[in-house]
């Protein structure tokens, strides 16, 4: 496996963790500057070069496994629309799905690409993938609580990040309790999601090195959202800092702590002020490749095995990519003399337990705007289960 080098500059949007930021996966301060109705075929390869890396054509051997092999497809012709850049991480992600599906087609099935929101903004990509304005999009966990209330359910998970992708697909596609109660909002829309990849961990960043949340814990920390979370953590003081103002607050002693994911801050630079980074050892996933549903039933069973496949596919080449990201995010912090631990597993879980407690919250809320309270009380009790998580 090759490696991807130089991906951290495109990473502060990509894969903000979801169990801290909504909407985990919305473009941001990546280039967004991509070509309106771009083919984006498997042949070609992105060349990189915005990026300053290396990069391959999507295989399936990069996602450490044999693809499926080539089927034979009718023709298809779709249209993506997404917020994302090409370059960004969940552009790369987008682009390998495509790639898969190329390949594994012999060319049947080819995709035009309207990259960073040319087509529609990150708030317009359901609807317009629901009218058939686009065939094609990729919607985040957190995106659309008006409509998809029932999706947004706390979902940090500890144990990597298969056990996230795991997680989500068990509670919006398997399970007999909550799936359909999703999938029926889900289809409302008229769309079809076809599963989750990956999106990032997060890390505490402080100055001084910590081993534990009571070495942290009489600092104060600077985080974008959940503040009450952090607040029953025990942290004294928690003050407002989004993610772009870390470097500038930080340094400037606004903030001792901050909490984000760890690729993101290191392609801010932040570990020349903070070079301290503890992992919460929690994970995430929530970006979700979705399509109208009145396309998806067009198509044959061996067209739709052949989507399927390569949703598959791309699942795995997402955790790959990321893993990678953070080992190399790992060696940028030593470089600069700073050091990456992780939380104790009790520490992990007072996180992911003061963070489910906020976003079952934020869930009633969600629930109680929409109509479905009795529904997402069903879908919280079930994950509370999963997570092993006592729910209040």
């Amino acid at each position: 496996m090759k490696k991807r080098n130089k991906m951290l500059a495109l990473l502060l949007t990509g894969i903000l963790a979801c169990g801290l930021f909504a909407g985990c996966g919305g473009s941001g301060t990546d280039d967004a500057s991509g070509k309106q109705g771009t083919k984006t075929q498997g042949t070609e390869g992105n060349d990189g070069a915005d990026a300053g890396q290396e990069t391959e054509g999507s295989d399936g051997e990069e996602a450490g496994q044999e693809t499926a092999g080539v089927r034979e497809v009718d023709p298809l012709s779709l249209t993506l629309t997404t917020s994302f850049s090409e370059t960004e991480t969940s552009g790369q992600i987008i682009k390998h799905f495509i790639d898969y599906l190329d390949q594994n087609s012999n060319g049947a099935v080819t995709i035009d690409v309207y990259w960073g929101g040319t087509l529609a903004s990150n708030t317009e990509e359901l609807k317009f993938v629901g009218s058939a304005a686009a065939d094609m999009t990729v919607v985040s966990q957190s995106s659309y609580t008006d409509v998809l209330a029932l999706m947004n359910f706390p979902s940090l998970i500890s144990g990597g990040y298969q056990a996230a992708v795991d997680f989500m697909d068990e509670i919006i596609f398997k399970n007999e309790t909550t799936a359909p109660l999703i999938q029926a909002q889900v289809e409302a829309q008229n769309v079809k999601m076809l599963g989750s990849v990956a999106t990032g961990s997060n890390a505490f960043i402080s100055k001084n090195e910590a081993a534990s949340l009571k070495d942290l814990t009489g600092m104060k920390l600077g985080v974008g959202m959940n503040q009450s979370a952090f607040e029953a953590l025990g942290f004294n003081g928690v003050v407002t800092v989004m993610p772009w103002d870390y470097y500038d607050n930080l340094s400037r002693g606004i903030a001792d702590v901050g909490y984000m994911s760890a690729a993101a801050l290191v392609s801010m630079s932040v570990q020349e002020v903070t070079p301290y980074f503890l992992m919460d050892g929690n994970y995430a996933a929530g970006n979700f490749m979705t399509i109208n549903l009145d396309k998806w039933n067009g198509m044959s069973a061996d067209q739709q095995a052949l989507f399927e496949e390569a949703m598959e596919d791309t699942a795995a080449f997402s955790i790959e990519l990321i893993q990678q990201m953070d080992e190399e995010a790992e060696t940028a912090i030593e470089a600069a003399g700073g050091k990456v631990s992780v939380l104790s597993k009790e520490d992990t879980k007072a996180v992911q337990e003061a963070l489910f407690a906020t976003g079952a919250a934020d869930c009633r809320s969600f629930a109680q705007a929409a109509g479905c309270q009795e529904d997402m009380e069903t879908i919280l009790k079930v994950v509370s289960e999963y997570l092993g998580i006592a729910m209040e």
